[in-house]
C-alpha cells in the first residue's frame, strides 16, 4: 500500500501564483471543520458538490450520489484549468487550501482516502515555505511549489505552518482509473510503501456523526442533502 508518491515534472509556479493570486479574498471559506485545526485555514472551491463556489464540503463520490461540477471560479483561472486536464482521470472535489502563517492543522485521518480505497487525493504546492511541516504518520513530507504530490491520507497527518508567509496548496480530488494507475506504476517516481495492517484509524461511527452534525449545522440545501445520504435515506 502506498504512503506517498511524487509524480515527475513540476507545473508553472509563476503562473499558479499569479491566478492564485487575482482571485478575491472574499471567496475564501473557513474550513467546516473547525475541531481539526487551530489559526486559519480556509478553502476556495473550484469544483464542487452542484457547481457551488459557497460549498466547502467534500466527501465520497463512491456510493454517495455526490454530484461535483467546476465552480465559476475555475473559468477566470485558464492556467489551472491546463493542470486539471493533465489528469485523465474523473475529478471529484478540487479546491485550492490555504493554511495562513501560524497555524496548525491537528492530527486526523481522511476516512478511506487512498488510491487502494478506489480515489485519491493530490496536492500540487502553490505558495509555501520552508517553515511549513507535513507529517503523515510521523514522517515529514516536505513538498516544494509546483511538485505533484499523491499522499494517502487515510493514514494519520498534521500540518503546521510556523514560516511568515501563508501557504496555499491546489488539492485534486480524483477517482483512480487505468491513467491513475499507469502514473503510479511508472518507473523511477520518489515513492514509499507501508504495510497493509499499517494503514491507519478509520472513522468509527461517532465521528461519522460528528461529521454528520457539521453538517447539519449548516444547514444549507447541499449539505442537508448529504446528511440524508450519509443516513442512507437521500
Amino acid at each position: 500500500m502506498l504512503k506517498y508518491l511524487r509524480l515527475p515534472g513540476r507545473f508553472d509556479v509563476a503562473l499558479l501564483q499569479q491566478e492564485v493570486q487575482a482571485l478575491s479574498s472574499p471567496h475564501w471559506k473557513a474550513h467546516y471543520n473547525t475541531k481539526h485545526y487551530e489559526g486559519d485555514w480556509s478553502i476556495l472551491p473550484l469544483r464542487a458538490i452542484g457547481g457551488d463556489a459557497n460549498n466547502t464540503f467534500s466527501i465520497h463520490s463512491t456510493g454517495t450520489g455526490a454530484s461535483y461540477a467546476d465552480t465559476p471560479l475555475l473559468a477566470a483561472c485558464p492556467y489551472l484549468q491546463t493542470v486539471l486536464a493533465q489528469f485523465a482521470c474523473a475529478k471529484t472535489s478540487v479546491r485550492l487550501m490555504k493554511l495562513n502563517a501560524g497555524a496548525v492543522i491537528k492530527e486526523h485521518s481522511d476516512y478511506d482516502m487512498h488510491f487502494e480505497a478506489g480515489e485519491a487525493r493530490f496536492h500540487i504546492p502553490v505558495i509555501t515555505n520552508p517553515d511549513v511541516a507535513f507529517y503523515i504518520q510521523d514522517e515529514r513530507v516536505v513538498m516544494n511549489e509546483g511538485e505533484c504530490w499523491y499522499l494517502n491520507l487515510n493514514l494519520p497527518h498534521r500540518v503546521s505552518n510556523t514560516g511568515t508567509t501563508d501557504r496555499i496548496h491546489l488539492v485534486v480530488d480524483v477517482l483512480v482509473n487505468d491513467w491513475v494507475r499507469a502514473a503510479f506504476a511508472a518507473p523511477g517516481l520518489l515513492k514509499k510503501e507501508i504495510s497493509a495492517e499499517d494503514t491507519g484509524p478509520r472513522h468509527s461511527a461517532a465521528e461519522l456523526e460528528k461529521i454528520i452534525a457539521e453538517l447539519e449545522r449548516s444547514g444549507t440545501p447541499a449539505a442537508m442533502q448529504l446528511v440524508a445520504q450519509l443516513r442512507g435515506t437521500g
